[in-house]
């Protein structure tokens, strides 16, 4: 029976990815109010499985069950686990603690910033605030508690991948005006299910992610290729979103990985070729900039709509320029409330009060979630936001330098063992290289529930990892 409950709260769990395809037309924010509502449905229920799973496992439990022992009562006195040693366990992970610090430290910003109720609830056109973050946070402890295994995690990156994939089709739908399908056209830039271009071209740099390092550990030739083909589908679309600050995420996290990999990689071919990609890959990049004028990505689209808006940078644009002066209010705003900030969602009420008659549009956020993070929770909250970074990077960097044993472990299946797989070379560099990816795009963009999402399952899914590893 306990076993059933917790299979039941990882359903759940696995049905998290899937709150980013969801649209309901029955709102005036169709892209926004279903996904939350999904989503913080799932995860209570999620949680209500386990927390019953947990209270009725006897007063001791044995996870996991060994052979031979049907109850945790006929176990020798020696091999029982205490009911709540998972949970010390796992706070004892120094990424759980720091990112327990962020959201306690987001809740707190809440209730002392300038209107709590807007903080905690938020409202219909966001969907964040504090009891958003509760959840996330949940979700994140959740997937600690309940994926123990390889299977487990790679079950949720194929899923997660794969409604990556719904997310596409709906996009490709809205555009060809299939039913009630609603969205822009492939000349203009892809929204997919998220409704905002810049949403979807950070959303599948997560779904990159799932798909290469599975392509990584895979030994299937046939799913090894399907992996490979879905990232070239999904760097495509990340194209037609025409996201700059995407794509400039990925294109450095790209070049850091590989130098990255070229820094542990033992003298060969393979490194010199690691490292002629990276530099061709720079080259490139200077040469896009240098003819963003005459590169269209989407030639066959009509001339008005443009298709080179994803390498037209332009520091001197009145985009650009807004931008900077309202990272500037943003500094004068976080000097008038230094410690905890003004609250989550609340970043509107500093923006009036430092109105620049420069600005023809209203802002809710800075467009960057430094400044964001830095007006609505303050140093503590934007110290604490860069301190899960920081002990990431920490613990990634011993792992890296743990012995290894081999790089290939078979298991029932014949499959290449994640946790061994996590070791080899390309595995590591594309955990160094996503959260880069992530930070570099936040520059010029803000959180919101599918990049939240990701963030928060690739953490968990690092966490693991260290965890397997004892460091």
């Amino acid at each position: 029976m306990t076993n059933n409950l917790l299979k039941i709260s990882k359903f759940f769990l696995y049905l998290a990815p899937f709150s980013v395809v969801l649209v309901y037309q029955g709102t005036i924010f169709p892209f926004i109010v279903g996904k939350y509502v999904f989503f913080r449905t799932i995860i209570d229920l999620a949680l209500v499985f386990f927390v019953w799973h947990w209270a009725t496992n006897n007063k001791l439990t044995t996870y996991p069950l060994r052979k031979g022992f049907s109850e945790a009562s006929d176990l020798p006195a020696s091999q029982r686990i205490q009911r709540g040693e998972r949970l010390t366990t796992l706070w004892q992970q120094p990424l759980v603690l720091v990112v327990a610090l962020f959201t306690l430290i987001f809740v707190l910003a809440g209730f002392f910033g300038v209107n709590p109720a807007a903080s905690f609830w938020s409202n219909f056109e966001r969907g964040e605030g504090g009891f958003q973050m509760i959840h996330l946070f949940i979700f994140f402890i959740l997937l600690g508690l309940t994926f123990k295994d390889e299977k487990s995690w790679r079950k949720m990156f194929v899923v997660s991948f794969w409604t990556a994939v719904l997310v596409i089709l709906y996009g490709i739908a809205a555009a060809m005006e299939i039913g009630n399908f609603v969205g822009s056209n492939l000349c203009t830039r892809f929204a997919g299910s998220l409704g905002n271009p810049a949403y979807t071209g950070t959303y599948l740099i997560f779904a990159i992610f799932y798909a290469a390092y599975l392509a990584n550990e895979e030994i299937s030739r046939r799913k090894k290729w399907l992996w490979l083909s879905l990232i070239v589908l999904f760097f495509i679309f990340l194209l037609l979103t025409q996201t700059r600050g995407a794509l400039l995420g990925l294109g450095v996290a790209i070049i850091f990985g590989l130098f990255y990999l070229f820094f542990l990689l033992s003298k060969g071919k393979i490194k010199n070729i690691v490292l002629v990609t990276a530099i061709l890959l720079i080259v490139l990049g200077f040469l896009g900039f240098h003819f963003r004028r005459s590169i269209n990505i989407a030639p066959f689209c009509p001339a008005e709509s443009g298709g080179n808006r994803i390498l037209d940078v332009d520091f001197k644009t009145e985009n650009f320029q807004t931008r900077l002066l309202l990272w500037k209010e943003s500094i004068k705003a976080f000097k008038e409330r230094p410690i905890l900030g003004w609250g989550p969602e609340n970043f509107t009420v500093a923006f009036e009060k430092y109105y620049d008659p420069y600005f023809t549009t209203w802002y809710d956020r800075a467009h960057n979630i430094f400044f964001d993070y830095l007006v609505m929770t303050g140093l503590l909250g934007l110290v604490s936001f860069l301190g899960i970074f920081g002990v990431y990077f920490w613990q990634l960097f011993k792992f890296n330098k743990r012995p290894t044993t081999g790089n290939l472990q078979q298991n029932n299946d014949k499959q290449k063992s994640l946790v061994v797989g996590h070791r080899s070379l390309v595995g590591n560099a594309l955990l160094f290289a996503l959260p880069i990816a992530y930070l570099i795009q936040g520059l010029v963009l803000f959180d919101v529930l599918p990049i939240y999402i990701n963030i928060f399952l690739f953490l968990a899914f690092a966490n693991w990892i260290f965890k397997k590893a004892k460091i």
